[in-house]
């Protein structure tokens, strides 16, 4: 009971300050203590990934390419790019971009990570965090700040400083119900994990809310605020819901941006992260040409297909050391070892995979998906403005 106690204090005390970057070595012991139900396979999976050292054979950069199934390019960063990457969830930056975040900072550029969510709404993970049947919404709330921490230890590994993250803090696991179903402000969403109905950070202004217009607007002021070259986004053809939909909202409030100020970064990027057999298999190349927002095919719900069919694709070779870098960001990750461990190996290839989108693209998309739910997304009144008066 003592020991129980001293934990949650230094537990609650770590929630109320901010993460430092520690630069201490993690050790197996350290990731695999607290997983008393860790699976067999997955804590195989799990040691594999944290005593995989560098290839002594490797050159400077690998010539393998694990994506000569597709027609791409190379993706080439200039010294001094500014890259904004936005990541639905914590881990989605380590699983799809670690190795362009160590580019850029090679190349003495800035990156800055937006979290969109906590992703403080996995129910199964949250399960086996407390180890009972109940849980309450101070259960979820605690495991998005875990996250959250993880998160800065993860952008730690690759060379970031906790200044260099923002979390918006919108609903896990509701991201699509805001542009689908919560758009103003006048009827929020209700997130069914923590209860909450806004997001919860220092700062934040008392209009915002959870809804699709306060979305838009926090991402048009985080990327007017970074001014970035690149903007690196989920692509839209992604299966999971938060991923398709955090795309558009950021292609959305880009779309925003070009038609009141005329300016547009000079690289829109996407990545994949839940697509069929990516990105070990090549089935997903064959389809991904043919699919719309969500990875839809039929023709009823195959939104923006065209539009996005003529993506050009992009990888980024990596060194081992930039590796290196990406299995340490994964494994920062511990929450996720117990479910993901296997998941994350199978990004840990010697190149990154980017779609390169055209202005006409990152214009139309948004429009076609406002367009198919029958909302006026792009000519919303500001979020600040919504139920106040004069």
């Amino acid at each position: 009971m003592k020991y129980a106690s001293l934990f949650f204090l230094i537990f609650i005390t770590a929630m109320l300050r901010p993460v430092p970057c520690s630069p201490e070595e993690v050790t197996i012991g350290q990731y695999l203590q607290n997983m008393s139900v860790l699976s067999p396979v997955a804590a195989n999976s799990t040691k594999e990934m944290l005593q995989q050292g560098q290839h002594p054979n490797l050159p400077a950069e690998s010539k393998f390419d694990p994506f000569s199934y597709i027609p791409h390019g190379r993706l080439s960063v200039p010294p001094g790019t500014r890259v904004i990457i936005f990541s639905p969830h914590p881990d989605d930056e380590s699983i799809a971009a670690a190795g362009l975040i160590q580019r850029v900072l090679e190349g003495e550029g800035k990156v800055r990570v937006v979290f969109v969510t906590n992703g403080d709404g996995y129910t199964y993970a949250v399960r086996l965090r407390v180890k009972n049947a109940r849980i309450s919404a101070k259960d979820f709330i605690e495991y998005g700040k875990k996250r959250q921490e993880e998160a800065v230890q993860a952008m730690c590994e690759l060379g970031l400083q906790p200044e260099d993250v923002t979390f918006l803090g919108f609903p896990d696991a509701g991201i699509d119900d805001l542009w689908e179903s919560n758009w103003s402000n006048v009827q929020p969403f209700i997130s069914p994990h923590t209860l909450f109905d806004r997001p919860h950070r220092k700062g934040l202004k008392r209009w915002v809310k959870y809804s699709g217009v306060s979305l838009r607007d926090e991402i048009e002021s985080v990327i007017k605020d970074f001014s970035p070259d690149w903007v690196v986004l989920p692509d839209p053809r992604d299966y999971h819901p938060d991923h398709a939909a955090a795309g558009i909202f950021v292609l959305d409030a880009l779309e925003t941006l070009y038609s009141n100020e005329d300016v547009l970064p000079s690289k829109v990027l996407t990545y994949l992260v839940h697509y069929k057999d990516y990105p070990q298999g090549d089935d997903w190349s064959k389809e991904i040409s043919s699919t719309g927002v969500g990875g839809y095919t039929n023709v009823s719900s195959n939104v923006s297909g065209k539009t996005l069919a003529d993506t050009n694709w992009l990888t980024l070779p990596m060194s081992p050391e930039e590796v290196e870098g990406k299995r340490r960001a994964l494994l920062s990750h511990a929450s996720q070892l117990q479910m993901l461990s296997i998941f994350f190996r199978n990004f840990l290839l010697p190149s990154e995979m980017f779609g390169s989108l055209s202005l006409t693209q990152v214009i139309t998309v948004p429009q076609e998906y406002a367009a198919f739910y029958k909302h006026p997304a792009i000519d919303e009144e500001p979020a600040g403005m919504v139920g106040k008066s004069p």
